[in-house]
C-alpha cells in the first residue's frame, strides 16, 4: 500500500502578472500567467519561473510530435498536464491537477466543470454547472464590521 504522506498535492492557478504577488506561495502549486504568457511553479518554498513551453491543445498533439525537443516544456490543455522531452522519452512534469483555479475580474463566457472561478471584481467564487450552462455563486466576500459597529447594533 502506498504511503499517504508522500501523495503530491497540485493545484493549478490561473491569474495576471500584476496580481501575481497577491498569490502565496503554496508547494505544489502550477501558476499560469495569462498576460505575459509564463508559468511558475512553487517548489520548496519557492516560485521558479519557466520560459520555455509549447502549449498544445491535445494529449495527441503531444505524442504525434515527430522530433520533440529536450530541456523545452510543453503543456497540454486537454488534460492540464505539463511535460518535457529527455532522450530516454516523455517525462509527466505534473499530475492531474486536483483543484484548478481561475482568478479573474471577468468569468469566461463558459467553464468548466470542477474548476473553480474566483471573480475579484465582484468579490465572489463560482463553479461551473453543466446542466444549466452557468456559474453557481457558491461565495461572497463580506466586508468586516468591528465591535463598535455590532454594540451600535442594540443601543439606542
Amino acid at each position: 500500500m502506498a504511503d499517504e504522506s508522500l501523495k503530491a498535492v497540485m493545484s493549478v492557478v490561473v491569474t495576471t502578472a500584476s496580481k501575481l504577488t497577491d498569490l502565496a506561495i503554496k508547494n505544489g502549486q502550477l501558476i499560469f500567467i495569462n498576460d505575459n504568457k509564463r508559468i511558475a511553479l512553487d517548489f520548496n518554498g519557492k516560485r521558479v519561473f519557466y520560459n520555455q513551453i509549447v502549449v498544445l491543445q491535445t494529449e495527441s498533439e503531444r505524442t504525434g510530435l515527430l522530433a520533440p525537443i529536450q530541456e523545452l516544456f510543453y503543456f497540454v490543455v486537454e488534460t492540464a498536464i505539463l511535460w518535457t522531452y529527455q532522450t530516454t522519452g516523455w517525462i509527466q512534469v505534473t499530475k492531474n491537477p486536483s483543484e484548478i483555479v481561475y482568478i479573474g475580474d471577468n468569468l469566461p463566457e463558459v467553464g468548466v466543470t470542477k474548476n473553480i472561478y474566483i471573480n475579484k471584481a465582484e468579490k465572489n467564487i463560482s463553479i461551473w454547472d453543466e446542466g444549466t450552462s452557468g456559474y453557481i455563486k457558491v461565495s461572497d466576500c463580506t466586508d468586516p464590521i468591528d465591535t463598535e459597529e455590532i454594540t451600535s447594533l442594540f443601543t439606542n
